[in-house]
């Protein structure tokens, strides 16, 4: 296997990229997590005197920070596989410099704050195009200053929940499988897509799973190439924090709304909800587009050389 040079963002991954090592790393950082998980909801059910199936809908503050605290396992889980599976330092998943490039997590949490306030601002055309009675509501759902006092812990949690799914699928997952393939439709869209499909909850959303789906399997594809391009996990990370945050602001009722200052009472199945999801969908290809245009940068995509 010709070596790449050490500023690709794969280039940690080069030695140990051998396909049942990477299917075996995926199962195990898996195990840890749902351990983790089944572990840290039990505890959390068992302090706070409730039941463990009421925690997992995030309906309060409590339950929110339960939730997302699972996702510790993830780190774990990815600490353990690199160390002793991959024999590489934990560091080596952020990119070859083993730190965040903080510039571009800023920029990545600025576009997607940008994306946010683009679909509020569409969104407000809503009465031109729906009846009254399927329009979204938004009701009050903490206090002020309840919600101040919740709001940097949450920030917190958000920032680990969205930095364990990035260090998952663009960080081992892309490192590993661009270390050995050079199709985009392996190393990108097939992560990609089982991201997307780890969100689909027919209970949930209803014929809208399938368009939840599309959502973050395209988010996904476009986060690989964007860590590719930048060769860090900066800027999908900032993508991926600034858009699970804005759920602090705005929350969908019933649905980990725990930490959310309002929340929208909508159809979570309805068409309305279908034409938000495209709509979002639609807003990450053009900010993607734009992005590609502006940077102008020359990274590598998929011309390294040849994995045997």
């Amino acid at each position: 296997m010709t070596p790449v040079p050490q500023s690709y963002f794969w280039s940690p991954a080069q030695h140990s990229c051998q396909i049942w090592r990477s299917i075996l790393g995926f199962i195990l950082i898996h195990v840890v997590f749902f351990t983790a998980t089944f572990a840290i909801f039990m505890g959390g059910a068992w302090l706070i005197d409730t039941d463990p199936a009421i925690i997992f809908g995030g309906g309060s503050a409590t339950h929110s920070g339960i939730f997302f605290l699972t996702f510790l396992g993830y780190h774990l889980g990815l600490w353990l596989v690199v160390r002793f599976l991959h024999k590489r330092s934990f560091l080596t998943l952020l990119g070859p410099q083993r730190r965040v490039l903080w510039r571009q997590f800023r920029i990545g949490l600025l576009i997607a704050l940008g994306i946010s306030f683009a679909a509020g601002l569409l969104q407000m055309f809503e009465p031109l195009f729906i009846a009254a009675q399927d329009q979204t509501q938004l009701e009050r759902n903490l206090p002020t200053d309840e919600w101040m006092l919740v709001l940097v812990p949450a920030l917190i949690l958000i920032f680990i929940q969205a930095f364990a799914e990035e260090l998952v699928f663009r960080g081992y997952m892309l490192q590993q499988l661009r270390a050995r393939f050079q199709s985009v439709w392996i190393w990108a869209v097939l992560p990609s897509v089982a991201f997307g499909l780890m969100h689909g909850d027919y209970a949930t959303w209803g014929i809208n799973a399938v368009f939840y789906v599309i959502h973050t399997s395209v988010v996904g594809i476009v986060l690989s190439f964007v860590t590719i391009r930048t060769g860090n996990i900066g800027a999908a990370a900032g993508l991926h924090f600034g858009n699970n945050m804005a759920m602090v602001l705005v929350g969908n009722a019933g649905s980990l709304d725990g930490f959310s200052l309002f929340v929208a009472e909508v159809d979570l199945k309805g068409w309305t909800t279908t034409a938000a999801m495209i709509l979002q969908t639609v807003l990450v290809l053009v900010a993607f587009v734009i992005w590609l245009k502006l940077t102008q940068r020359q990274a590598p995509i998929a011309n390294a050389s040849k994995a045997d």
